[in-house]
């Protein structure tokens, strides 16, 4: 059953799933027309975090430009330029059996690839959403974040999802 969250809420994603081991973090966008001629570019990414917040190596960072970590517990699936198309524009697979242990948190961030430059912010970006699903039967966990995920915990038999 999907859970609906509320600004500052913890939700335990094992909860009624016991043995969650895999899930995607799906990205969607649907193109703006009122853009200024440059398509939105939204860009995911995952910062594997220690039990000080920080990311030890480069390859802890796993974005459109570094696919995939060095344990394979979290891979970033492509980088979607534009919105087109129908379901998830962008995606990161996370297998929590082959986290490391020295990792306690995944922060999940997205960005608009050269917002600046392109005058362009999330209030111009039509039907964002960020959501979890569990990909080894496809439920939906945690549906439609909008832009307001902020972690993964990953803990010992305890996955939680922050807004």
């Amino acid at each position: 059953m999907a859970i609906t969250l509320s600004k500052g809420q913890k939700v335990s994603l094992t909860k009624g799933n016991p043995g969650l081991k895999h899930i995607v973090v799906g990205l969607g966008w649907d193109t703006n027309k009122y853009d200024g001629g440059f398509d939105f570019d939204l860009d995911s990414a995952a910062f594997l975090l220690d039990e000080n917040g920080k990311v030890n190596a480069d390859t802890d960072f796993v974005f459109y430009n570094n696919l995939k970590h060095p344990s394979e517990a979290v891979e970033h699936l492509g980088d979607n330029r534009t919105g087109d198309g129908d379901g998830d524009d962008e995606e990161i697979l996370v297998d929590f059996s082959k986290m490391p242990d020295r990792i306690e948190k995944i922060a999940v961030t997205v960005t608009i690839y050269e917002a600046k430059e392109r005058r362009q912010n999330f209030g111009q970006v039509n039907n964002s959403y960020v959501r979890v699903v569990n990909s080894d039967n496809e439920i939906i966990l945690v549906p439609h974040l909008a832009k307001n995920i902020r972690y993964l915990y990953s803990k010992p038999n305890l996955y939680v999802v922050k807004l």
